[in-house]
């Protein structure tokens, strides 16, 4: 993974893209030993699986659509066009689309590397 070193902007809209034959589209937009900032295109039907990030809080932007934050120990969040939805490290989460509704989200974790003992010639581009 790069790092992003230098102050840089991204057009998110130029970074929409969907794909009914993958699993979901996943673009990366910035990336820094503090935070992981990328957007994900989701047709419906398609989903990331609950998981949990014991040491990253993530932060979820609703950028178009209407999808499902989904948690293992509470009720199901619906993230609409706007909504801004905080998951606090160790919390488990996942997302799901809903029926005929495709979904678009920016989300952020911090901090960015999931090892932070990891050093930056640990890191390769791709």
């Amino acid at each position: 993974m790069a790092l992003t070193d230098i102050i840089s902007t991204v057009d998110l809209d130029d970074l929409i893209e969907f794909d009914k034959d993958a699993r979901l589209v996943r673009k990366k937009i910035f990336q820094s030993d503090i935070i992981v900032c990328e957007l994900v295109c989701y047709e419906p039907g398609q989903f990331t699986k609950t998981h949990v990030h014991p040491n990253q809080d993530e932060i979820f932007f609703c950028m178009r659509g209407k999808g499902i934050i989904t948690f293992e120990d509470r009720d199901d969040m619906v993230i609409e066009q706007g909504a801004v939805v905080f998951v606090p490290k160790g919390t488990e989460h996942g997302v799901n689309t809903i029926e005929g509704e495709r979904l678009v989200l920016v989300f952020t974790k911090g901090p960015g590397l999931p090892n932070p003992r990891r050093n930056r010639s640990e890191i390769s581009d791709g």
